[in-house]
């Protein structure tokens, strides 16, 4: 018989036959793939579209739904060189999102899980992407980050706040008006900029890749495109909208038109980038930093399902990775992945051991994608999770969603629970938490509940005093926390399918300082147990 706390969070288990503690299993991979060998440092390009999920996304959203959508044939040939993984996931608004690609932390660690114009900005002393590189300068990169930052207020915060000590962009979660706007280089501000932004942030990308030499450089290119204001680009960078009128009052009736046009010149922006840009020797990251906003989602997704939900409207985004560790490219990839991956991705890309530069008290909560890049193979367990927190969100939107290969859990700050089969149900219009599931779904739903609880930092580990067997009960005594109640689950196999709560578990308040749980019924050879603050 096993025994095991849970943390939520970290398991540790005791075998209660043999009187021996093993060690303890946290629930936390840092990459465990090698760094390869690489002939020369690679260089990197992050771009990070604005409001663009998977609806929205030809690699992903066929047009026999009902959707009509923009050509992308820039993002097209980067799929078709490269990955287009299929079970990616963001935050669903940005600022929590670019936090993670940012720290390789999520907001609950950060504290950033809502825009930062409505919450707390991002901490200043955090092991941000750009701090990295400089700490390991012998690599030799130059790294620099353009267009939207949206992480804390102030034209000096990309330096003070993200340690960048290049930037050229804009500060805020939108700009104003996308031909008239105030663009911030390195601290210094240029009211009233006329140059429209999304070809902005193109051209200030392009001119400095152009001077890198034979330095290997990181760009972090953030397209405002294609949040609002929804408007007719210059019909130069959107062809095949040229004969939109622009007028407030079109826009108004057909705000999707506008989207569109707007991610087509976003498109041909990419693709004047990537004209100075070889695969051999430059990894390429294009994704979407949350989901379409809820005015000009495509169908099937709904508009109630949209930006701002953990829905997969909200969440679910494209993510494609190109370059010279891709092994067969063109292919799909079903990894679930989330954008906090991306920060471990990069450092591995770039060489940089992150066990080596960051103090073991830092917690990296991403898993690099390198090892599927390079092998097409699912080689760890692995999570896509999101969250959605701040006073921007009433406690019946915001909380958290998980999910594993085939189904989500979603865990409402109201206490509602929802429960979806992703392969059966994409859009999530059966909560199976409604219906009679089976012993599949069930292992499913305790596996997800069990761990959501590791994504989470406001319950501690359950301390345990004693436990013991007596004929066919087995009672654990546990250390009294008044801010924490506890659940003891059951399993007869040590798989996470296998563990249930133990609704009819009898809890025993001894005094102050102590509380017990019993299952009256431990029958069988073997029982494994965990202990649950909730």
């Amino acid at each position: 018989m096993f025994f095991g706390v849970k943390q939520p969070g970290l398991p540790f288990r005791r075998r209660t036959t043999a009187a021996r503690w093993l060690v303890p299993v946290v629930a936390m991979l840092i990459c465990v793939s090698a760094i390869p060998i690489l002939a020369a440092p690679k260089n990197i390009l992050l771009l990070i579209a604005d409001d663009y999920g998977v609806d929205s996304s030809a690699l992903y959203n066929t047009t026999n739904t009902g959707a009509q959508l923009p050509p992308t044939p820039n993002i097209a040939s980067l799929a078709s060189n490269g990955v287009v993984f299929t079970r990616a996931y963001a935050n669903p608004v940005c600022s929590p999102t670019r936090a993670c690609l940012l720290t390789g932390q999520f907001g609950f660690r950060t504290g950033v899980g809502d825009v930062v114009d409505s919450g707390p900005s991002l901490g200043t002393n955090l092991f941000s992407l750009p701090r990295m590189f400089a700490t390991n300068a012998a690599l030799n990169y130059n790294v620099m980050q353009f267009g939207k930052w949206h992480l804390a207020s102030g034209p000096n915060s990309p330096r003070n706040v993200g340690g960048w000590t290049n930037f050229s962009g804009s500060i805020p979660g939108a700009v104003v008006n996308y031909t008239n706007w105030t663009k911030v280089i390195n601290g210094t501000q240029f009211l009233n900029y006329t140059n429209y932004a999304t070809l902005d942030v193109m051209q200030d990308a392009t001119n400095w890749i152009g001077s890198r030499g034979t330095n290997p450089w990181f760009a972090w290119v953030a397209f405002n495109a294609p949040h609002t204001p929804l408007h007719l680009p210059p019909t130069n960078l959107c062809p095949h909208y040229a004969n939109l009128s622009g007028t407030a009052g079109d826009i108004a009736a057909h705000p999707a038109n506008y989207f569109d046009a707007m991610v087509e010149a976003e498109d041909t922006c990419i693709g004047k980038i990537m004209s100075w840009v070889n695969l051999t020797n430059t990894h390429v990251i294009f994704l979407g930093d949350n989901g379409t906003a809820n005015n000009v989602i495509q169908p099937p997704f709904t508009n109630t399902r949209a930006k701002d939900s953990l829905y997969e409207g909200g969440t679910h985004v494209p993510l494609v990775i190109a370059g010279p560790s891709v092994f067969a490219p063109n292919r799909t990839n079903a990894t679930p992945a989330n954008m906090v991956d991306l920060y471990s991705t990069i450092l591995e890309m770039a060489g940089i051991n992150a066990a080596l530069t960051i103090p073991t008290t830092n917690v990296i909560d991403g898993q690099s994608l390198l090892s599927v890049l390079q092998t097409n193979n699912l080689t760890q367990p692995r999570w896509s999770y999101s969250e959605l927190f701040g006073t921007n969100y009433s406690a019946s939107v915001s909380g958290r969603a998980l999910r594993n290969l085939q189904y989500k859990f979603i865990a409402f700050t109201s206490g509602t629970q929802e429960f979806y089969d992703l392969n059966s149900d994409p859009y999530e219009k059966t909560n199976l938490l409604a219906t009679a599931m089976n012993a599949t779904q069930s292992g499913n739903f305790n596996a997800l509940t069990l761990k959501l609880g590791d994504y989470q930092t406001a319950l501690g580990k359950p301390v345990i005093n004693s436990f013991g067997k007596t004929n066919t009960q087995f009672f654990v005594n546990v250390q009294r926390n008044l801010t924490n109640s506890y659940g003891l689950w059951r399993a007869s196999a040590l798989d996470g399918l296998n563990f249930s709560p133990l609704t009819n578990a009898l809890v025993v308040t001894n005094d102050a300082s102590s509380m017990t749980l019993t299952d009256t019924n431990a029958a069988g050879a073997q029982n494994f147990y965990r202990v649950q603050a909730q």
